[in-house]
């Protein structure tokens, strides 16, 4: 049995391959509560997830795991899907799901502030509402647990006249004053995603150096369905090594995960390749959720 050590090795050429990741739930780490507050971290995911299935340069580059299927291997390992992330529970999700990163994030600031004067019946006046949020998203390297990538955003939204109701928010103005402040500065975060500096921090990790990775989905005999398909790169005729992935190495006093126990059970060849999926034939051992890795 070997110990994989991650390094962050560059793809090259043709064999480039999508990123797998999963989007974590997004924490409300403000001070203030308000009877929104549970609503602002999922708001503020959801429009971090969007930009992953939108952005035509994050499609190209990443490919996300089902928000159903992160939910359901953490209910069955029993883990929570919202919270620190440590870096066991990294591990694991990476090794289920086959993610190479977890993006992870939350609201470190939010406010709405009234000032100005009152407003009278027609609800014009000098009172100003403003709305400020500040948002977070980090890429958390499921092989080492070291955040790679760690950016915030502000956003500042203002309203005034007649946005107004006499001297107070309706309850439908003030949560769309929240999703609008949170919508900005998720749109800010990933701007600065979006810069090629930082994208190239980026990269696809361990693995031989095709960088192709995916795991097993599904076995019938000597066949196997793998996670990936052409999109990814997977071609008829390209070779595989079959891995089987245990428990992550953790230093015990840093709490640093070094890497994982694993060894090579089996190898196979693609005979149909599907967009999202291959199908190969191979000799050994295999079993579902095995990382299948392909040979140079």
């Amino acid at each position: 049995m070997t110990i994989a050590l991650a390094t962050l090795a560059p793809l090259s050429g043709a064999a480039q391959a999508k990123i797998r990741i999963a989007i974590w739930e997004f924490d409300n780490n403000t001070e203030r509560s308000f009877w929104f507050s549970d609503q602002l971290g999922p708001a503020a995911r959801n429009q971090i997830d969007t930009a992953f299935s939108n952005d035509p340069t994050l499609t190209a580059k990443f490919t996300v795991v089902e928000r159903s299927a992160l939910a359901l291997v953490m209910k069955e390992q029993g883990l929570a899907t919202s919270g620190a992330l440590d870096p066991q529970s990294a591990a694991k999700i990476g090794k289920l799901l086959g993610v190479k990163y977890i993006v992870t994030g939350g609201i470190d600031k939010f406010a709405i502030n009234k000032t100005g004067g009152s407003v009278g019946r027609l609800g014009i006046g000098a009172t100003l509402v403003q709305a400020e949020a500040t948002i977070n998203v980090r890429f958390i390297d499921t092989t080492t647990a070291e955040r790679v990538v760690s950016l915030a955003a502000d956003s500042e939204i203002k309203k005034g006249g007649g946005f107004l109701r006499g001297t107070s928010l309706s309850r439908d103005a003030e949560w769309g004053l929240a999703s609008e402040a949170v919508e900005k500065a998720a749109k800010d975060v990933v701007a600065r995603l979006l810069a090629p500096a930082t994208l190239a921090r980026i990269g696809p990790g361990t693995g031989p150096a095709s960088g192709l990775e995916g795991k097993i989905a599904k076995i019938d005999g000597q066949r196997a369905w793998l996670t990936i398909g052409s999109s990814s790169g997977v071609k008829v005729g390209d070779k595989f090594a079959v891995f089987n992935v245990g428990d992550a190495v953790i230093d015990p006093d840093t709490g640093q995960t070094l890497g994982v126990d694993e060894k090579e059970i089996g190898a196979g060849a693609v005979t149909e390749v599907q967009e999202r999926f291959a199908v190969i034939t191979f000799t050994g051992a295999a079993k579902v959720r095995d990382v299948v890795r392909k040979r140079p």
